[in-house]
């Protein structure tokens, strides 16, 4: 019986690679407003930090993708692991020699978001270059990728905390620098694969976004896994706002809400991988989408603190059994030659709903009750859940 490629040191070196950058991003997303907060005193400064860094991704994905598919997916992840190392630590460098001016800051952030547009699909094609065209395989993979992003979110701050608090927030920068070497170094002694050099062409852009729209599949599953990336962040969003409406404004209770989103995804990332080949990903997918449906309704209701926080994460728990199946099936279902160019439309629409969706739920609680917004979000679920069951009940 040949061995999961799961279980090879390829894939693990892909993991760690990834874990290790995401711990350091986590930490510059907590030291470097923080440290713009500390140095100017402006909260719109440190906002602006916000939108120059997210722009790009939804802007470039789709460029990014024709680099990709004439680099290779691996070439592009280590050049953009050096490039963003050399980006973060010229912010420290340059600011202790009194050479960094808000707007060459504001440069410098800009280029980090231009790297991680290619940088994102470049990474999700990595993994099929490692563990090959199984959908099972690469479903789970995609899961144990989700874990160590997840994890990462969970321990980045933390760190991050702990080191501005005795270091100050400049030096947090270094650490991400040398986060991002690491990764780079773990991918440098990945076999190479031969990518056939095509030239850079709209043409090729548009006929991965017209392979996506007229796929039923991946039409159905990535707009579905789009809807609950859409909804999530309302419910992100809702957590302090449930803490300080409903549990007397108490920080301990905001705490354990946002650490039960974090660990809900955990958990259920780690049950995809390990039930992944089992279920084809359309099924997978509808049983995700409903589990997360069902759950999403207990949230409108008043409970205590403690189940609250059960509910957030078991609904959180679920929704990777969504998107685990969908981003697999993005990277295997079209032909290979248009894969680099599929994936980047999903990327730039979910970038470009996440801050949509973010604005939207600000204004929602300013005007509606946390009651209505809430089974409003279920509403919607509910609806994605229903289009994945006719999915999986009809997939071709």
């Amino acid at each position: 019986m040949q061995p999961s490629p799961l279980r090879g040191p390829q894939f693990r070196r892909v993991i760690a690679a990834e874990f290790i950058s995401s711990v350091g991003t986590q930490m510059t997303t907590l030291a470097l407003p923080w440290f713009v907060l500390m140095t100017s005193g402006s909260t719109a400064r440190m906002g602006l930090v916000f939108v120059v860094q997210i722009l790009p991704v939804p802007l470039l994905g789709m460029p990014a993708g024709l680099l990709v598919a004439r680099w290779g997916a691996r070439r592009i992840t280590i050049v953009g692991d050096l490039i963003d190392a050399v980006l973060m630590a010229a912010v420290p460098t340059l600011y202790l020699a009194g050479m960094l001016p808000f707007w060459l800051l504001l440069v410098f952030v800009a280029l980090i978001g231009c790297v991680a547009s290619g940088y994102l699909s470049a990474q999700r094609m990595l993994l099929t270059d490692t563990i090959g065209t199984d959908e099972g395989a690469v479903t789970a993979g995609n899961a144990l990728f989700e874990t160590a992003t997840s994890s990462a979110r969970l321990v980045g701050p933390a760190i991050a905390g702990f080191l501005i608090a005795w270091f100050g927030a400049l030096d947090v920068l270094w650490f991400d620098a040398a986060t991002f070497a690491v990764s780079a170094a773990l991918l440098i002694g990945l076999p190479r694969r031969e990518v056939d050099p095509e030239p850079l062409s709209a043409g090729k852009m548009a006929e991965g976004a017209s392979y996506l729209f007229r796929d039923r599949v991946l039409r159905t599953m990535a707009l579905a896994a789009l809807g609950y990336g859409t909804l999530m962040p309302v419910v992100l969003l809702a957590l302090p706002v449930l803490a300080r409406a409903r549990y007397d404004s108490n920080p301990h209770v905001a705490g354990w809400l946002l650490a039960a989103w974090g660990g809900g995804t955990a958990i259920g990332t780690v049950v995809v991988a390990r039930l992944a080949r089992r279920i084809p990903p359309t099924r997978f997918a509808a049983c995700g989408g409903v589990g997360a449906a069902v759950v999403l309704w207990l949230l409108p209701w008043h409970q205590p603190a403690v189940l609250a926080g059960l509910t957030v994460a078991a609904s959180c728990m679920f929704l990777p059994a969504v998107t685990a199946p969908a981003v697999a099936l993005l990277m295997l279902r079209p032909p290979e030659h248009l894969r680099p160019h599929v994936v980047p439309v999903f990327g730039a629409a979910v970038f470009v709903a996440s801050p949509i969706a973010y604005a939207v739920a600000g204004i929602l609680f300013e005007h509606l009750s946390l009651t209505t917004v809430l089974s409003a979000v279920a509403m919607g679920a509910t609806l994605c859940a229903l289009v994945l069951l006719n999915l999986a009940r009809h997939p071709e």
